[in-house]
């Protein structure tokens, strides 16, 4: 059975034909879960036919069983307010009450769809109209003041969480696609209620079978109990690509029961679809505790609002706030008013383009952890390939030393002294950017030997290398400005501007490695998108041989290595 939205006024259910699960927020805009488990419809109801009867059916279930959790859910502040309301209504008010409602109800359906309609089509035809045409008069009559009726209830400000919640659901069971009308979904469950009310209004109109009153019951009954797959079918069959004009026609009821959902209505829905996704038990939470849940529906919000949202930032704000793994925040439950706070802080200053190494002060690289700040070029996930690379001929030529230019936090320095048994020595411009390599390497327990260098020009003189790996400043200084905020606000310039062509340090590092390497000595590159054949260009040029590229996870040529030939 496909999944089910089920909208209340102050939020909403969704229902798998096995769980249904509810979120309720409040007027503070405070979220709350809830859920239970049901009994399944068998496969043979999954039959045609059957199955709008099972859609109904099992629907109803589900939207009683919705409506009984989220009225558990309501807050006790709710509750009093509703108590203290209830308690200004005496007996007499309460009676008086129920008896407007009752005579309301008696009006409009005997005098508004009664008396009204067959007034109107004897004005309309005349005394000497076929009984046939007559009863099709009536049902049209019937229908247009029904549709009327409901295009009213739809602009009343009470109804709006109502059809702000089912229009949020539409896009919810659309799979959330960008720019996806909350009526172009007509396969949800009030549309589906409303359809069979319209259609069977009509259609008894229509036949006006009129025997004695237990007959037209019954009969009535039969019709529309044939009524409710029809409907079903139809609205399954215009939910699809091939819907072409009832496509249309069943979007001209959708919208009476839809509204463009508000941020709060998209994330109660979501909320409710991943406790049902997610967990199989529904614990309540304890008194001052946030559903993970909905902490995750406002972080998607807010990353998808500036299209930032990737899901592995938002496992690593969790896991780094929590101080779980991954693995581990997939269990929890609830958080605290505090952990939730925290985790959207961060949340909202990575919207804002702030690197997740720039919020929290550290980043992961190769398994090692290292300390970040503006000061060094963060470690990207592409230059794990350099130094894997690296490593591979350091272990194949036993190499002795090896050193790491433009250091930076110290990462490929550091990886490659952890990982191997050569000596490693590293450099760079920055003062302050050594200083961070220097801490990194420590709390990694290696030994790296760093020196403050423009490049070769103050390292120690005539010493050698077996291999020198680099990743230069490599961006066209044209270019700076175009980049993305997260580079061009939150790195320093001094590690991005690789000149007016973007290849000044690869021009000088290839030049002088070939002085500084020992005989058949490894040069290893990290190069930027685009730059692949000229940098290995510039290394054929200088002599150097067994040039080769290697490709990063976008299949962009990332790493350019080769060796010297004396």
């Amino acid at each position: 059975m496909e999944k089910v939205v089920l909208p209340f006024g102050n939020g909403a259910g969704v229902y798998d034909g096995q769980k249904v699960s509810v979120c309720a927020v409040d007027d503070y805009g405070e979220k709350a879960v809830g859920g239970c488990v049901l009994k399944s419809p068998s496969k043979v109801w999954q039959k045609p036919i059957l199955r709008g009867f099972a859609y109904l059916f099992y629907g109803l279930s589900a939207y009683f069983n919705a409506y009984i959790e989220m009225k558990g859910l309501q807050g006790q502040e709710e509750q009093n307010k509703s108590f203290k309301i209830a308690g200004k209504i005496n007996i007499a008010s309460s009676y008086f009450v129920m008896i407007a409602l009752a005579l309301s109800s008696f009006i409009f359906g005997f005098v508004v769809l009664g008396v009204l309609p067959a007034f109107l089509s004897r004005k309309i035809l005349g005394g000497g109209a076929s009984f046939y045409l007559t009863r099709f008069i009536i049902a049209l009559l019937r229908f247009g003041i029904l549709y009327a009726t409901f295009v009213v209830l739809r602009f009343l400000p009470f109804m709006g969480g109502l059809y702000g919640f089912n229009g949020g659901g539409n896009i919810f069971l659309s799979g959330g696609k960008e720019g996806f009308s909350p009526r172009c979904q007509p396969l949800n469950f009030l549309n589906f209620l409303l359809n069979v009310f319209l259609i069977s209004t009509f259609v008894v109109s229509l036949v006006g079978i009129n025997v004695h009153w237990s007959v037209n019951f019954l009969l009535n009954g039969v019709v529309i109990f044939a009524i409710i797959p029809l409907c079903y079918e139809y609205l399954r069959f215009a939910n699809s690509r091939k819907g072409g004009f009832w496509g249309f026609m069943a979007t001209l009821t959708n919208w009476l029961v839809s509204a463009k959902p508000q941020t709060t209505h998209s994330e109660v829905i979501r909320v409710a679809g991943l406790e049902l996704e997610n967990y199989n038990d529904f614990a309540k939470a304890e008194k001052g505790m946030v559903p993970m849940s909905a902490v995750f529906a406002q972080m998607e919000t807010k990353l998808r609002a500036v299209d930032r949202f990737e899901e592995s930032d938002v496992d690593w704000i969790i896991g780094t706030i929590l101080n779980k793994s991954r693995a581990e925040i997939k269990l929890v439950r609830f958080v605290s008013q505090k952990e939730a706070r925290d985790i959207l802080r961060a949340t909202e200053r990575r919207a804002t383009g702030e690197p997740l190494s720039n919020i929290f002060g550290w980043v992961e690289f190769y398994g090692l952890r290292f300390d970040v700040n503006k000061k060094v070029l963060s470690p990207r996930m592409e230059t794990e390939i350099l130094v894997e690379e690296a490593l591979k001929k350091i272990e194949e030529y036993s190499a002795q030393n090896v050193l790491d230019l433009c250091t930076g936090s110290g990462a490929i320095a550091v990886t490659v002294a952890k990982y191997s048994k050569a000596r490693v020595f590293a450099s760079d411009i920055s003062k302050q950017a050594l200083m961070v390599a220097s801490a990194n390497a420590k709390k990694n327990g290696v030994k790296v030997e760093f020196s403050q260098s423009d490049l070769f020009k103050s390292l120690k003189k005539g010493r050698k290398y077996d291999i020198i790996i680099s990743n230069p400043p490599y961006i066209k200084r044209a270019d700076i400005e175009k980049l993305d905020i997260e580079v061009k606000k939150y790195d320093p310039r001094l590690a991005l501007d690789g000149g007016e062509d973007g290849l000044d340090f690869y021009r000088e590092i290839i030049t002088e490695a070939k002085t500084r390497l020992n005989k058949k000595g490894w040069l290893f590159l990290e190069v930027g998108a685009k730059q692949g054949e000229e940098v290995t260009a510039l290394m054929q040029a200088n002599g150097y041989e067994n040039v080769c590229a290697v490709k990063d996870y976008n299949k962009i040529e990332r790493v350019i290595y080769g060796r010297t030939c004396k």
